[in-house]
């Protein structure tokens, strides 16, 4: 049995990175690599929360437009800190231009995707199951929280938190729930895992996963370990390790399956959960990474579907 418990998906072609990646090819990757149960959530990748002034889709300084990763310019490039949205507590705004994109007084833009994917997922939710993805931003998300719990109680798992996406700081946010938390997290000072860890001690009711193996820095997967709250996922270990000079701190590792060797000399295998970060991720490597391991039948099981049934509360 395998649980894949971090799957992006598109709802529509309203993205500007792997848009094509909806249910039928998501349906499709798990099939050919028998996936069990995917808890999957929104591409964060949202054309709508791009100003169309965003310097990001046409900067000067790469060869690419439009600059889709908005981390392709280089270093020296002056528009850099400005190519993305950003979210405050008064609304989504441009940082390029400075200008409101969206008023998430009324309500987070993110809601009518949420609700797309519980809808096209519906029919095959014994296999798939929607953790839904949140705005950063105080006045919006509880307000969002008890609107799914109360109309879609049943529907999804949990929740995903973006902190570079929307360029915020987790440990800003304070929300009341008890389902489980997916937070993304890298080397960069706003997606720092410290954040995310902060964010679990303020929130010691819920599960935090952090995403991406906290970057492999010694100080977080210590802290991860003596906290009961909070769980990592190494995916998408290839990826990270084939740009581990933009994703790692530890720029010494030597492949993929180091990254979970290393996490594993930290933590617990019930730390632990298998994810592919799809479609940036690629799920037969990451199946084949943990395969691969010098640890007990029964670490794997863990890895691979026992945490997830624990924290998700899954009934299988």
């Amino acid at each position: 049995m395998i649980i894949n418990t971090h799957i992006h998906m598109a709802t529509d072609n309203h993205f500007y990175f792997y848009p094509h990646f909806q249910l039928r090819q998501l349906l499709r990757d798990q099939q050919t690599n028998a996936i069990t149960i995917c808890l999957v959530c929104l591409n964060p990748k949202l054309s709508l929360l791009q100003c169309p002034k965003d310097c990001s889709f046409n900067c000067p300084m790469v060869s690419c437009h439009p600059n889709h990763n908005l981390q392709d310019c280089p270093s020296s490039c002056p528009y850099r800190a400005k190519h993305r949205m950003q979210v405050r507590e008064d609304g989504i705004f441009c940082k390029t231009c400075g200008n409101l994109i969206w008023d998430i007084s009324q309500v987070d833009p993110l809601r009518s995707f949420n609700i797309a994917l519980i809808e096209q997922t519906k029919p095959i939710r014994s296999f798939i199951k929607p953790i839904l993805y949140l705005s950063l931003a105080n006045t919006s998300i509880q307000r969002e929280i008890d609107f799914f719990e109360q109309y879609y109680t049943g529907e999804f798992v949990g929740y995903k938190l973006h902190p570079w996406t929307d360029q915020r700081k987790v440990s800003d946010i304070h929300v009341h729930t008890k389902l489980p938390f997916l937070i993304h997290t890298g080397i960069r000072k706003l997606e720092s895992p410290a954040n995310a860890i902060a964010f679990a001690e303020n929130h010691p009711e819920n599960a935090i996963i952090i995403a991406h193996a906290a970057s492999l820095k010694e100080e977080f997967l210590k802290k991860i370990s003596s906290t009961p709250n909070v769980f990592l996922d190494c995916c998408p270990s290839n990826f990270l390790f084939s740009h581990k000079e933009e994703c790692l701190w530890n720029k010494k590792v030597t492949s993929s399956k180091e990254i979970y060797e290393i996490a594993l000399s930290y933590l617990s295998s019930k730390k632990i959960l298998f994810g592919t970060d799809s479609p940036w991720g690629n799920t037969k490597k990451e199946i084949d990474t943990v395969n691969s391991l010098a640890i007990s039948t029964t670490e794997k099981e863990d890895i691979f579907f026992r945490n997830a049934m624990q924290i998700y509360e899954l009934n299988i």
